[in-house]
């Protein structure tokens, strides 16, 4: 690949590549990715066996999942993240997001439409909203596994999430309006839902924490009676069988080790969030920073995932 093409991003890559396809079907991964055996055989018979399918994606997995606490946490995120809300919104609306790896798509779709925008950060979020307007749909097939490296370092997970977040930014301002006007209107605000997700859950948990810090000391005070410790600790249960319930859908992961993982994230992971997305936000509506693909850090694979 010409080393102009891929100093611009994966969106510039995939369109290189795309020339070179012989068949009607392609299938994306990223360049760490290890499929499972036959990962790609249920992908395909989705595809072919559904003509109003434009694409069918996979699961990915982390592979180092058990070599640093980042990547314990990023694997508890992926596993929720794809048994909530990919499985959930396929099973409820029929609308899935394709991810960033382990998914087939048609060429002439992918042609039709223009290819990959060479100025998203997330290619993938942006390719789905135009699948979507086009009309077609998008299928999530979880028996399809691949294996991929995650950040083990904590300024590593912060330049590649930076980069999502300024990457569904772009999406979010090149689509908000003609999402409102997409038909059926389920499908168009389940869309935006999903582009708005980062600073929903940055609102949420800033706003909580500021709520508890408040009351904790005194500053403010409630002067309307109401079981408000009772709501919390319900909305933190919540929070947390939502998790153990989704490492319940993958073999090995329910351990006791990932439980008490999935108790602290409130505390530590999602936390981390706040300098994060304020950090995207900053970049793309305060001083309009320019976007630059940053590759996502790469480690030695010497151990058995």
């Amino acid at each position: 690949m010409p080393p102009e093409k891929a100093a611009r991003g994966k969106s510039s890559a995939l369109n290189y590549g795309i020339q070179f396809a012989q068949h009607s079907i392609v299938a994306i991964y990223d360049a760490d990715n290890v499929p499972d055996p036959g990962a790609l055989r249920p992908l395909v018979s989705q595809l072919i066996s559904h003509p109003k399918l434009a694409a069918v994606l996979g699961m990915y997995r982390a592979w180092n999942r058990h070599r640093a606490l980042i990547t314990r946490f990023v694997n508890i995120e992926s596993i929720a993240f794809q048994w909530i809300l990919q499985a959930g919104r396929w099973m409820l609306l029929h609308v899935t997001t394709l991810p960033g790896t382990n998914y087939v798509i048609r060429r002439e779709v992918v042609e039709k439409l223009g290819g990959w925008d060479e100025e998203a950060l997330t290619e993938d979020a942006e390719m789905s909203i135009r699948i979507y307007q086009a009309g077609y749909q998008i299928q999530f097939v979880p028996s399809s596994v691949t294996w991929e490296q995650e950040p083990e370092r904590f300024r590593h997970w912060f330049r590649q999430r930076r980069r999502w977040v300024r990457g569904s930014n772009y999406v979010f301002r090149k689509f908000a309006r003609s999402l409102l006007k997409t038909r059926p209107r389920r499908i168009g605000f389940e869309l935006l839902y999903s582009l708005s997700l980062y600073y929903i859950f940055f609102l949420a948990v800033l706003i909580s924490d500021v709520l508890l810090i408040l009351l904790a000391t005194g500053v403010i005070q409630l002067s309307i009676a109401g079981p408000y410790s009772i709501i919390w600790i319900v909305a933190f249960t919540t929070f947390v069988l939502q998790l153990i319930i989704a490492l319940g859908c993958e073999p090995g992961e329910d351990t006791p080790k990932n439980i008490f993982l999935a108790c602290i994230m409130y505390f530590t992971y999602a936390q981390m969030w706040i300098p994060l997305v304020a950090a995207g936000f900053y970049d793309d509506f305060v001083i309009g920073r320019e976007r630059k693909w940053d590759k996502t850090k790469r480690y030695e694979m010497s151990t058995p995932k």
